[in-house]
């Protein structure tokens, strides 16, 4: 599916909150069905360089998004559009708030988002936003109840597009691998990131498999601010509470650092998600068993461009999925015997 260019239809503003529920988590029952009659707005403008951009950022606290900050600042400044970045500290409430300040300032055409919160941000952006004329480009997170669909799905009609390669699918296919990996079954320990973020509601769910799974139990499950220390202190805790563990998964190289500090040479195998250089290099000495490689600064770039694609009247892809971008050696998952094909992002 491609979204073209076409006129703001009245049918938005019936995407209200029917109860009580809907309108607490931010999730009206339009938005949140997909509906067909919710359409793009029509470009505020026709060029590029009058773009006026609020770029809202998970967080700038690790490498990953440094990168795509910077991504964007280099993507901006080549379409000669203006950009401003919002740091949201992981907190959804703070990043809500400073969508709500960036409408109300009116200095806004266009919002490019990467949610803490999906479903709390999806009435202000597929309605609020398009009813004050700011385009919207989602990426990384899908929004409104999409974090679990696969494909085209995680596409929220009323947006430009959403980029991403931490979809449903790909999650499932990385705990697949570890099942295959282990016909003798594992005692497994998941760490991710906070508990509202779609890569995490969508790691845990795929993880729901090894329930199925003959010989296989996940021991625990814990969630963190993806960073470093807080995964020490979470592995550090798994490895004391279950000295027969298996495997830990790690839901984001920066975390995974402290997972391999943590597990300090036991006999503990070690899945990464995220792929950074330093997930590469312990790739190549043995420390990591795989990495599923994810790519910040590409995801950023599609999505601003497709905002300045649309905006000059070009067609845009609803879905760009990154999983399959040409930039990986037709695959995401980075092992020993593949990774001199993979280049780091970040």
């Amino acid at each position: 599916m491609r979204i073209h260019r076409t006129p703001y239809v009245a049918a938005l503003a019936v995407a209200t909150c029917l109860s009580v529920a809907a309108c607490s988590s931010g999730v009206s029952e339009t938005a949140a069905s997909g509906s067909g009659d919710v359409e793009i707005i029509d470009a505020p403008v026709d060029d590029p360089s009058d773009l006026k951009i609020a770029y809202f950022s998970a967080g700038s606290s690790n490498s990953y998004l440094q990168a795509s900050i910077d991504e964007a600042n280099t993507v901006a400044d080549e379409i000669g559009a203006e950009l401003d970045v919002f740091d949201g500290e992981f907190n959804a409430q703070t990043q809500y708030d400073q969508m709500q300040q960036a409408l109300t300032s009116g200095k806004y055409n266009a919002f490019v988002v990467e949610p803490n919160d999906g479903n709390l941000v999806c009435d202000i952006l597929t309605q609020e936003a398009p009813e004050k004329d700011v385009l919207v480009s989602v990426f990384n997170l899908p929004i409104c109840g999409r974090a679990t669909n696969l494909g085209e799905e995680t596409y929220q009609p009323g947006t430009v597009t959403y980029v991403g390669g931490q979809t449903l699918d790909v999650y499932q296919a990385w705990v697949q691998d570890v099942i295959d990996s282990h016909p003798e079954g594992a005692k497994i320990g998941l760490i991710s990131g906070p508990d509202l973020n779609a890569n995490t509601i969508c790691f845990f769910d795929a993880a729901q498999a090894f329930e199925d799974a003959e010989g296989f139990e996940v021991v625990a499950q814990q969630t963190t601010d993806y960073t470093t220390p807080k995964a020490f202190d979470a592995a550090q805790t798994i490895v004391q509470a279950n000295p027969d563990i298996d495997i830990v998964m790690s839901n984001f190289s920066g975390m995974t650092r402290g997972v391999v500090e943590a597990v300090g040479g036991k006999d503990v195998e070690i899945y990464d998600f995220g792929g950074d250089e330093w997930a590469l290099s312990q790739l190549r000495s043995g420390g990591l068993e795989s990495s599923v490689m994810m790519l910040p600064r590409q995801e950023t770039r599609e999505a601003i461009e497709a905002v300045a694609d649309y905006v000059s009247g070009e067609d845009v892809a609803a879905f760009v999925n990154l999983a399959e971008s040409d930039s990986l050696p037709g695959t995401p998952f980075a092992t020993p015997d593949n990774v001199d094909e993979f280049t780091a992002e970040y």
